[in-house]
């Protein structure tokens, strides 16, 4: 079996490639257009993007030759979308969470926790800043059957930003059983215990009951 991405984003490969090793990872070609992400739910922004790749792929030769595949090749196209949730503001930031404050480019990480932190002032302890971190990933077939599967990272939001790792909100997640944001964590760690990481592992459990994968190792 093989796995096209719906991202250039080479990180996410590496991290997707660990989750369903040994099977092989490709990003998606360049000029391959995405659908914009909706405010729906993350699991359908996740489906729109792997069927969006799987259409772009299988219906251009040109692509199919680039990505090295034959017509009779196992593959599926994956894509993923995620954000963070907290339980005292109904779910928010959800599927806005890369834009929450209304920014974009270099500064729109801090200015997404800083307006998560204004509005949970005057919430205090980790019941009452409860959170989670949530990825939905699809993974579409040449047919367009798909599967589906969602990873939870429970956890509360910190007092103030903490630690200098990770992007967006790591800073001011801090997972349960930790002490330490996820800006303080090792990358390695990260990666294992993540959102990403549960979701990727139980759409290998789906794709095994499902009979496409059989010696797929555990990340």
């Amino acid at each position: 079996m093989r796995f096209v991405l719906a991202t250039g984003n080479r990180h996410k490969a590496k991290e997707f490639g660990a989750i369903l090793a040994p099977c092989r990872i490709d990003v998606m070609p360049a000029g391959v257009e995405l659908p914009p992400e909706g405010v729906e739910s993350f699991a359908e922004n996740a489906l729109g993007k792997a069927e969006a790749l799987a259409r772009a792929v299988e219906g251009d030769p040109a692509l199919l030759r680039e990505l090295g595949l034959a017509a009779d090749d196992h593959v599926l196209f994956l894509a993923d979308d995620s954000g963070l949730e907290v339980e005292a503001l109904g779910w928010a930031p959800g599927v806005t969470s890369a834009r929450y404050a209304g920014v974009d480019g270099p500064g729109a990480d801090v200015a997404n926790f800083t307006r998560l932190l204004r509005e949970l002032a005057g919430f205090a302890g980790p019941i009452a800043r409860r959170a989670r971190f949530v990825c939905s990933v699809v993974a579409v077939a040449p047919d367009m059957t798909h599967y589906a599967a969602t990873g939870y990272w429970w956890g509360a939001i910190a007092e103030a930003p903490r630690g200098e790792g990770g992007f967006g909100y790591d800073p001011v997640f801090v997972p349960e059983g930790s002490d330490l944001s996820v800006a303080e964590w090792p990358q390695e760690a990260k990666d294992q215990a993540s959102h990403r990481a549960l979701a990727g592992r139980t759409l290998v459990d789906v794709l095994r009951r499902e009979g496409l994968l059989h010696e797929v190792q555990e990340a």
